[in-house]
């Protein structure tokens, strides 16, 4: 609970003299930002966008050449309805690459999609048929407003101006927690409040950019209208008897669990990974999210301090011997964590001149603990901030200043909004808004009830929140029900210590569709199967999509050591030939995304 004190009529903490001159200064230097971008973007938008609307019949696909050029992939685009429900809202252009079906006869077509997923054929594509089948020609695209799909989301002059907004928030450094040592601390408590107040201006000053520069180009970009997508592209590409097949992972595990249930009748065959609980999605407001998310991070966070510990100092040098008690590193970390939330570390030459916070270092710990195969290079990085030299972890959470490139997609951080959201339910009236008081008590919330080190540190990985200032709404939102029945069941892939998409949101969807889906538990950290390869889920994928529905709760062991040592060598020594081919792609997979 909060700290008693004297409130206002409204409820708030009466300011003192100098919060209010911080408020002032933080206002103030938004709205300057924002009339800066509003002056620079407007003409430019609507020249691009003007010129980028050539009128175009629904159903047009033109395939070409990749450039640069790929072996056994083909670039293209398609034209679609721009909006499902209104003829005459236009046609939007989806991004497309194709990975061809090298063994036949042919099956057909998956759709595949992590999020920005054209470039999935041409990095990827030889190393994913090993894992679906070669007798599969594999489509990535693009979403809605993401990538090279046009419209794009643009609420920017120049990647530069995008930059100006965020930098030095807590939207790009993360908020800091001062110390999770006393969690009932009020002065711990009027610093949570005082950086969400920091984080409502910024994302609302973000919101009316972007609705500003857009105006209803925004309307289109949720995940129900990719379905619909994805269903027209498919009879499009396969015919209108064809069913739809699809692979999804992390944010394709929405758009999966959305297109089996609004579609069940449209399906062949489905799998998700890395699971994004689909309810609390579409029915809770996105700032709740997170306390959901991290319910198995505590968890994956023991097993990188362990794993280290075995390891010892010569290929972690977070320890000071090997076998150290992985609670000694734990505490190093909280004692680094601590310091830094006092006296930020100075990065002169990093990315750009700036500052490493405690809330920067904490949330890219959170975000690092998702690929375990970069353990080791993440170790020596926090090893070296913790000698005084922040340069490493800095770069990894601050982008350069970039050039004015107009033409290259915007950072995710405007494309991930535009469809969260659209999905997520908002208030519709501002004294519905969640405010800085609420957005402090749900961190704290998650601080003591689910994640002690990480309850409040998704938001370097996942900058959500700030959808009650969004300006539009969809078309079509979907809410479920999402127990739909399937001809073929789909797969759905978990991991035991995924710290960002826990185990219990694959387990649900199992539950919500137990006649429909089948669920594989990956025995691993990390987020997803792919960041911590094991034969057994990529042999039951591919015999999946050849027609082996595997039995539903099966346990797969991983193949890889997060931190290799001789041992794990002997491992992949003693497989087959065959094996350690798959186990390359697999590991070429991990490296690509």
């Amino acid at each position: 609970m909060p700290p008693t004190s004297t409130v206002t009529a409204a409820g708030e903490n009466r300011p003192t003299k100098q919060n209010s001159l911080k408020k002032i200064i933080i206002i103030s230097t938004v709205v300057l930002i924002v009339i800066f971008i509003l002056a620079n973007f407007r003409s430019h938008y609507q020249q691009r966008t003007s010129l980028t609307s050539i009128a175009l019949n629904p159903g047009e696909i033109h395939w070409k050449e990749c450039v640069p050029a790929v072996e056994n992939v083909e670039c293209g685009r398609i034209i679609v309805p721009k909006d499902y429900f209104d003829a005459e809202a236009g046609t939007a252009s989806v991004a497309l690459a194709r990975y061809k079906a090298k063994k036949f006869p042919r099956k057909g077509s998956v759709f595949l999609n992590p999020g920005p997923g054209s470039r999935l054929p041409i990095t990827t594509g030889s190393a994913l048929a090993k894992v679906i089948g070669e007798d599969w020609d594999l489509i990535g695209f693009d979403p809605r407003g993401i990538g090279s799909t046009m419209p794009p989301t643009r609420c920017f002059s120049s990647q530069i101006s995008n930059t100006v907004l965020f930098a030095n928030t807590v939207v790009e450094q993360g908020i800091t927690v001062s110390s999770i040592s006393d969690l009932s601390s009020p002065l711990l408590y009027d610093q949570l409040v005082e950086q969400h107040r920091q984080f409502l201006a910024v994302k609302e000053a973000h919101a009316h950019l972007c609705g500003e520069m857009m105006g209803n180009e925004l309307k289109y970009m949720g995940t129900a209208t990719v379905v619909r997508d994805i269903d027209f592209m498919s009879r499009v590409i396969e015919g209108e008897d064809e069913k739809i097949n699809y692979w999804g992972i992390s944010y394709g595990s929405i758009l999966g669990a959305y297109l089996v249930n609004m579609l069940p009748h449209r399906i062949g065959y489905a799998v998700i990974d890395g699971i994004v609980n689909p309810v609390s999605w579409s029915n809770e407001p996105s700032h709740k999210w997170p306390i959901n998310w991290i319910s198995d991070a505590e968890k994956t966070y023991q097993i990188f301090l362990q794993d280290c510990s075995k390891a010892g100092p010569s290929s972690c040098p977070l320890c000071e011997y090997k076998d150290e008690s992985w609670q000694n590193l734990e505490r190093r970390f909280e004692e680094f964590f601590d310091a830094i939330a006092l006296n930020p570390i100075p990065v002169p030459f990093g990315n750009r001149p700036g500052v490493l916070t405690s809330g920067g270092a904490r949330g890219l710990l959170a975000k690092s603990l998702q690929r375990p195969l970069k353990w080791p290079k993440v170790a020596k990085s926090f090893s070296s901030a913790m000698a005084g030299n922040g340069t490493e972890l800095y770069n990894a959470i601050v982008r350069p200043l970039p050039l004015a490139d107009l033409d290259s997609p915007e950072p995710h951080i405007s494309p991930r909004l535009a469809v969260t959201c659209l999905d997520s339910p908002r208030p519709t009236a501002p004294d519905e808004f969640p405010t800085a008081k609420d957005l402090t008590e749900q961190g704290l919330k998650a601080l003591r009830e689910v994640s002690p080190h990480f309850g409040l540190s998704t938001g370097v990985s996942e900058p959500d929140g700030g959808c009650q200032y969004w300006p539009v709404d969809g078309p079509e939102r979907f809410t479920g029900p999402w127990n739909s029945t399937l001809e073929t069941k789909m797969l759905i892939i978990s991991n035991t210590a995924d710290p960002i998409t826990p185990k219990s949101s694959g387990l649900l969807v199992n539950s919500l569709m137990p006649d429909s889906s089948v669920i594989i538990i990956q025995d691993g950290p990390g987020h997803c199967s792919i960041f911590l390869p094991s034969l057994c889920t990529a042999k039951l994928q591919r015999g999946y999509f050849a027609g082996e529905i595997p039995k539903n709760g099966t346990v797969c062991p991983v193949d890889l050591a997060t931190f290799p040592d001789e041992e794990s060598d002997k491992h992949i020594q003693m497989l087959s030939t065959e094996d350690r081919e798959l186990l390359k792609a697999l590991r070429d997979l991990e490296a690509m995304f």
